[in-house]
């Protein structure tokens, strides 16, 4: 089955907590901010989206232009790196 999915910014901060984010993302970090992106959980709770991704029976749709989890985890890290980043800045102005 193909999924649509969106990285946001807010499904990052849910799943790695707010503020400065110092914890790497692991790759269950991963399917955890694809779930919260997703556009259509088709019914599944997070336990049975982490099992069937796991399984390989959900995977990310190349012809729709979404990234592999290895992709998506390398983006959420760079994310991650601009969420700190702009913290950082914030902190310098105050």
């Amino acid at each position: 089955m193909e999924v649509q999915y969106t990285i946001e910014t807010k499904a990052i901060l849910t799943v790695l907590g707010s503020v400065y984010i110092y914890r790497p993302v692991t790759f269950l970090d991963t399917i955890r901010i694809v779930y919260w992106g997703l556009q259509r959980n088709y019914g599944y709770t997070f336990d049975e989206f982490q099992t069937a991704v796991m399984k390989g029976k959900i995977r990310a749709s190349r012809k729709r232009g979404h990234y592999p989890l290895n992709v998506a985890t390398l983006r959420i890290r760079n994310r991650v790196k601009h969420i700190n980043k702009k913290f950082i800045q914030s902190k310098k102005v105050k």
